[in-house]
């Protein structure tokens, strides 16, 4: 079974003092910020001439300085705010982190959380999860709002330490009860997954007894249980969840309530959705599959919504699994599905092949589901077109094939089949012989990860991470492995653990088990 990361719309956060701001996103060198007026918290008594707003902003840097180097981290938090968004001194985060760090030393809670954001994004430093985590826990330990709930966090992903609810729990609680919003959404997830509430003796007790392991066997076996998240995988599907979640790949819905009202029957809203099903959006594909097999928009029909649930379950839905699952459980579905497939429907023969191939049936043997399939494909059927080309390239049901693979794939995209010209990109990506214009492929990267092509968020994860196109940064690559990994995709979450374990030091709090 899948393992998926808790699927929340998590964001960390930057959070500044003085003027107590926050930003939001990737900050670079470039960054300017409008929005930060002088705030002249260093103001000269009296003066006897008028001061240009540059000089002053020069005084105040230079008042700034003073005081940090004299060993204020208020000051030294502050440069490092200004270096940031290029208020008063040029962008740069190098410098930025600099002064962060200066401040954190000092112990400010709210410098230790921001050094763990600069490193958890790799921001004027080397990317660092595990510094990350340090500086976060720091900030918690300091009283930090934020910190205890990015904590929290991390005890959700079995990344860099051992995924833990109850722990988790505990930290996100200490972010709740200190009104952080975020906090109090994801407790109510947490709740939902029966994690066991502790106290503060048995989280220092959990990391005591981390921390006192010796032998790889040992460190292993001390590690508390988890629950790992392979129940999403098997649990009822909430259509208000898979809407929500369709929507959150395009558009910015802020309440249940308008979702249901706007978008279930909305034209534009469903064009939105055909258009992405047609890059290989999962959430875009299972949303239609519930569509036609609810009578929602189209009219009722379940070999259609089927075929749509097996297209998404291709680009790695948990939850197009799940509702299959349940389709498949209709007593009159597999009867209706042989009658089509007699007739020589093509979608059926997509459907009754795919269900072999995914494991969802296995009333008929491999040859016949390929035969099925050969016989949707001559008829044009693009669904079919794509899934011969995996079958070729991976060798599924079939003696592997790339060269077919790629001129089936070839066709479905001079049909206008998006997903297809993913999948070459991605085949081309990874077999460098195959390249042929990088700057137009890394444009349909870009291109299929704003129509949300799980397939186009990790190939840019694998651009990022190879330094294929772009500059290796593992930072990126990260990011959208994650986004990639959220939305279920196990390539993704494979990826990053990769990554992770790559970087994992010699530290009894940061094992990890599968």
């Amino acid at each position: 079974m899948k393992e998926i990361l808790l699927k929340l719309p998590i964001k960390f956060l930057l959070v500044f003092t003085f003027g107590f701001f926050v930003v939001q996103g990737n900050a670079q060198d470039s960054t300017k910020s409008l929005a930060i007026k002088p705030n002249h918290s260093f103001r000269m008594p009296f003066t006897l001439f008028y001061q240009s707003e540059v000089s002053y902003q020069l005084y105040e840097n230079f008042m700034l300085i003073r005081k940090a180097n004299d060993g204020d981290p208020q000051a030294a938090h502050e440069i490092g705010v200004r270096y940031l968004v290029g208020h008063g001194f040029d962008a740069d985060t190098v410098q930025s982190y600099y002064w962060i760090e200066k401040a954190a030393e000092k112990r400010l809670p709210v410098a230790l959380y921001n050094l763990g954001i600069f490193q958890n994004n790799g921001w004027g430093t080397e990317w660092n999860p595990y510094k990350a985590f340090d500086s976060f826990y720091a900030s918690a330990e300091e009283g930090f709002p934020l910190g205890n709930y990015v904590l929290g966090l991390f005890f959700t992903e079995n990344l860099v330490v051992p995924r833990n609810l109850s722990v988790a729990s505990y930290f996100i609680k200490n972010a709740a009860d200190q009104n952080v919003e975020q906090a109090k959404e994801l407790l109510k997830e947490l709740k939902k997954r029966n994690a066991v509430e502790v106290d503060s003796f048995y989280v220092n007790e959990f990391f005591k007894n981390r921390d006192n392991s010796n032998s790889p066997t040992t460190k292993s076996s001390s590690a508390l249980s988890y629950l790992d998240f392979t129940a999403d995988s098997t649990a009822a599907v909430d259509d208000s969840t898979l809407l929500f979640d369709a929507v959150h790949e395009k558009e910015n819905f802020e309440t249940e309530k308008t979702l249901s009202t706007s978008v279930k029957n909305d034209s534009t809203f469903i064009h939105k959705m055909l258009k992405g099903a047609n890059w290989g959006n999962p959430e875009a594909l299972a949303l239609l599959g519930r569509y036609y097999e609810k009578g929602v928009f189209f009219k009722k029909n379940n070999l259609t919504a089927a075929s749509y649930y097996c297209r998404a379950v291709r680009v790695e839905s948990y939850k197009a699994a799940r509702l299959l699952f349940d389709l498949l459980k209709s007593p009159i579905f597999f009867t209706q599905l042989k009658r089509e497939v007699e007739k020589g429907n093509a979608e059926a023969q997509f459907v009754w092949s795919s269900l072999i191939a995914q494991q969802f049936d296995n009333q008929i043997a491999g040859s016949d589901a390929l035969k099925f399939l050969q016989e949707a494909v001559k008829k044009n059927h693009l669904p079919s077109i794509i899934e011969l080309g995996n079958w070729n390239i991976g060798g599924i049901l079939i003696a592997k094939n790339i060269k077919i693979g790629i001129e089936l794939w070839q066709h479905a995209m001079q049909l206008g089949n998006k997903e297809a010209e993913i999948r070459f990109g991605l085949l081309q990506l990874l077999n460098d012989d195959y390249i042929q214009n990088k700057n137009e492929l890394h444009q349909t990267f870009l291109t299929g990860e704003s129509e949300g092509s799980i397939l186009a968020q990790t190939a840019l994860g694998i651009c990022y991470e190879r330094g294929i196109f772009v500059k290796k940064d593992l930072a990126k690559a990260v990011t959208y492995y994650r986004k990639a990994a959220f939305r279920g995709s196990q390539n993704a979450f494979s990826a990053l653990k990769r990554i992770y374990d790559n970087l994992r030091p010699d530290d009894p709090r940061f094992i990890v088990t599968e």
